[in-house]
């Protein structure tokens, strides 16, 4: 299987920019954070996802199982004053990320939802009035609970001790979570969100590999491979899995929804020249998705694409 030579300066829909995070940067800082309230009332347990709304053009989810180095790398790259005990210990606390994103010409928009536990303590290490923070509050109408938003390069909120949120759109997601968080507790056998069911699905199914989702996927293609790919798309998933005989490789697979058959054998041709793959790293299903496997890539090229 041939290696995917990215170039370094390629960065997954990321620009350069440090004053916004990298793609789950500035989300993983929320993990600091995420003991920092009290806990909701008695309700039904909220899951992080159902706060991710449907407005992003790219979707993934980080479970700490995937690769807690990544975390790690994370969270010392975005929050310089985290020591490599403290981003470790924090890293073990975190279960899943979640992030939703939109891509400008000049920045990233990010919406963030973590689950995962810390300590309390590391409130007033990160959200202090001499580190810039400005804090809010937000009432959801027809609801009593107020939250506090922490307001500086980006926005946070913590709506309970498990639960952390970020970037665009706060106020919804606290509003959702008021809303869900006061249902019957026993209301635990829907997922209630705005994402379609097969790529909630996908998302949630993500435990042992970075998954993602993009519903624009030309621009996605680009950045990834370097080349102007002019292909008639509908989505793109794939997923980053650590190589088991070569612990710092992952295995990058992608797979690629055409609008019809005769695109994907336009696109099919392409993609196999982009990526350098032989036919036994491709598989057609039906007649329009396309599935190709095993991608070599570097885990210490991803990090820096994901965590600058």
């Amino acid at each position: 299987m041939r290696k995917l030579n990215l170039r370094s300066r390629i960065k997954f829909g990321m620009t350069r920019c440090r004053r916004h995070a990298g793609l789950v940067s500035a989300s993983v800082l929320l993990v600091l954070l995420l003991a920092a309230c009290k806990s909701a009332p008695a309700g039904r347990p909220v899951d992080a996802l159902e706060l991710i709304d449907s407005k992003s053009s790219f979707y993934i989810a980080v479970p700490r199982a995937a690769d807690n180095v990544l975390i790690e790398r994370i969270i010392t790259g975005f929050y310089s004053d985290a020591t490599e005990a403290d981003a470790k210990m924090i890293a073990e606390r975190v279960n899943k990320v979640y992030c939703g994103l939109n891509r400008a010409k000049n920045e990233t928009e990010i919406q963030a939802s973590i689950d995962g536990s810390v300590p309390v303590k590391y409130l007033p290490k990160v959200l202090s009035g001499k580190n810039g923070w400005v804090v809010s509050e937000y009432t959801p109408d027809g609801s009593a609970t107020n939250y506090k938003i922490f307001s500086n390069q980006i926005e946070l909120s913590f709506p309970s001790d498990k639960l952390g949120l970020a970037g665009r759109d706060i106020e919804g997601m606290l509003k959702k979570y008021d809303s869900l968080s006061k249902l019957p507790a026993e209301d635990t056998t829907e997922l209630y969100s705005e994402l379609e069911p097969e790529l909630t699905s996908y998302l949630k199914g993500a435990e042992n590999e970075i998954r993602f989702y993009a519903n624009k996927p030309q621009s996605f293609l680009t950045i990834l491979t370097g080349a102007q790919l002019d292909l008639k798309l509908i989505d793109v998933k794939g997923a980053f899995r650590t190589d088991p005989k070569h612990p710092k490789q992952y295995f990058l697979d992608l797979d690629f929804q055409f609008k019809n058959g005769t695109f994907l054998k336009a696109g099919k041709s392409l993609l196999i020249l982009a990526f350098g793959l032989t036919n036994s790293q491709e598989e057609i299903i039906g007649d329009s998705e396309l599935i190709i496997h095993g991608i070599r890539l570097d885990k210490e090229q991803l990090y820096k694409l994901l965590s600058l």
